[in-house]
């Protein structure tokens, strides 16, 4: 059998990704509903992913399918904006406490900040 250079590609980024969890592969099979002897396969480069099982892997491991078939970068938009998301509500949390006074001299500095390392006008 002739192996195809895709399959091959994803098979390692499986193993990457499972690797990287510290699983093995009876483990990571089971955290992502399939059989071991295809997941060896598929590591291997023997057999292709089904749209099914490349979903289980997703959601199993919050891996992204951009970067298991094209092996682009895990940062999605959606990722980011979690991301922004997750530091605006610590800012939040860490204002609570602050007065307004505080929280003044704090929006001066973040704003000086601002322009320091973008060069760009705030306004």
């Amino acid at each position: 059998m002739v192996k195809d250079e895709l399959n091959i590609t994803v098979g390692a980024r499986i193993r990457t990704i499972r690797e990287n969890m510290g699983y093995t592969r009876e483990r990571f099979s089971d955290l992502c509903d399939i059989s071991d002897s295809f997941l060896s396969d598929v590591e291997r480069g023997n057999k292709s992913l089904t749209t099914k099982t490349l979903y289980k892997i997703c959601s199993s491991t919050n891996a992204s399918a951009d970067y298991i078939l094209l092996g682009k970068s895990e940062t999605s938009a959606s990722q980011k904006s979690k991301r922004d998301q997750e530091s605006l509500d610590m800012i939040a949390f860490y204002l609570q406490s602050l007065s307004d006074s505080q929280k003044n001299h704090l929006m001066a500095i973040s704003r000086e900040f601002y322009l320091a390392i973008t060069g760009n006008d705030a306004d």
